[in-house]
């Protein structure tokens, strides 16, 4: 009887064991990495879409800001996060392809290291020149570059930006030669070299340069894809060079091997949060288009757009710095 009292009590203290383990999921605050820092476009993009998300999950989300690298240091530290569901990432497309491609011994896999859970949409890739600059139109632009073969300038946020794939896409679809001007300070050191005028163009992304463009200081010759506010704005398909195609897309990611119930829970929540009419509204002000993609299309983007960029670094000759 003795013997039988004790079996009863380990079967008792097995099925608690059991029962915490299997804990509802999620029981505690998530932690959301962004790899940009603050005021960047997956800091907006991961605050935005969090209003909902912790409403639909009931519990809190936290940001901890893990930069540097053009983001690889932040989502090295997603990949690397025990697969729970508690650490996951706001990322954005260069983090997978561009990096991918230009860094020597990149510390994870983009295609393995992560679990795909939701993408939100796309910035809108384009080419600027200032307002003072003698060209109305890309064909003008493209005209005066292949006349000077070398001479015409185009600056970035740096190498392996996606404003700087655009731009060698750009020299391939055109056969021209315009110099790349990285700023390693970013996307504000850049626009103040264009607006100064000591470049001629900026490959950079519609948020960058929204403000500048309803100012009148700047004007836009062709971007990746339309601008709500701005229709007239001609496409590069449009224009005759479909392959300048790269956007910027954000996501969210959590490392690889998360639990079936886990993604169970974030897949529907973050669709149900990305799709809110407020949601799309909010990102649509910031000059960002809420284009969401599952898991699968996700990945199925990210394979599609590495073969791009890989192809692209190897025609250009594209090395890290």
């Amino acid at each position: 009887m003795k013997k039988l009292l004790v079996i009863l009590i380990g079967l008792l203290f097995a099925s608690f064991d059991i029962a915490v383990a299997q804990e509802k999921y999620p029981s505690k605050p998530i932690t959301m990495i962004i790899t940009l820092g603050p005021g960047t476009v997956p800091d907006v993009v991961g605050r935005v879409v969090s209003e909902p998300l912790r409403q639909e999950l009931k519990t809190d989300i936290l940001f901890e800001y893990k930069t540097g690298a053009i983001g690889v240091i932040g989502s090295d530290f997603v990949a690397k996060s025990k697969p729970d569901g508690y650490t996951l990432g706001s990322l954005n497309g260069p983090s997978f392809t561009n990096v991918a491609v230009i860094t020597p011994n990149l510390p994870y896999d983009p295609l393995k290291a992560f679990t795909p859970l939701a993408n939100v949409g796309v910035t809108t890739a384009l080419i600027a020149v200032n307002a003072n600059s003698p060209w109305k139109t890309l064909d003008e632009f493209v005209s005066h570059a292949k006349k000077n073969p070398g001479k015409v300038s185009c600056g970035t946020s740096g190498v392996g930006s996606s404003g700087h794939f655009n731009l060698e896409l750009l020299n391939i679809a055109a056969g021209v030669q315009i110099n790349h001007v990285p700023y390693k300070a970013g996307s504000p050191a850049n626009i103040a070299a264009l607006l100064g005028g000591h470049i001629d163009c900026a490959s950079q992304i519609w948020p960058v340069v929204s403000s500048h463009v309803r100012a009148g200081t700047l004007r836009i010759l062709a971007v990746t894809g339309p601008i709500k506010e701005f229709p007239q704005f001609p496409t590069f398909a449009k224009l005759g060079f479909a392959r300048v195609n790269l956007d910027v897309w954000f996501g969210f990611f959590g490392p690889a091997n998360l639990p079936r119930d886990v993604t169970g829970k974030l897949v529907p929540a973050l669709a149900k949060a990305i799709k809110d009419a407020e949601i799309i509204a909010k990102l649509d002000k910031g000059g960002f288009t809420v284009a969401y993609e599952d898991p699968k299309e996700l990945l199925e983007r990210i394979k599609r757009e590495y073969a791009v960029v890989r192809d692209v670094a190897q025609k250009a000759g594209i090395k890290p710095e």
